[in-house]
């Protein structure tokens, strides 16, 4: 779950969001003023998925942006939930 806390953080941190698949998961870095605030890499499979499915082209920005700060508690619990559904099948 530290990986939800640092995306809360992120989020709450910068404007604009941007990742990259490569081969140990999600790179992303957050991003405000044009300056790195935090970049991390993400290795659960379920919660990269459903940021990647947040932005285009490896970015989130604007309104995308925006919807995913403010709607972060509903992220969440898509992802443990998710997670969960996972773990009992």
């Amino acid at each position: 779950m530290k990986e939800l806390e640092r995306i809360e953080k992120g989020l709450k941190e910068s404007n604009t969001l941007l990742y990259k698949t490569d081969d140990k998961g999600l790179a992303c870095s957050f991003v405000n003023g044009g300056l790195v605030v935090d970049s991390f890499v993400i290795e659960d499979n379920v919660i990269a998925d459903a940021l990647a499915k947040k932005g285009v082209n490896g970015v989130v920005e604007g309104s995308n942006f925006s919807m995913l700060r403010s709607n972060y508690d509903w992220f969440s619990l898509h992802v443990k939930t998710k997670r969960l559904y996972e773990t009992l099948k």
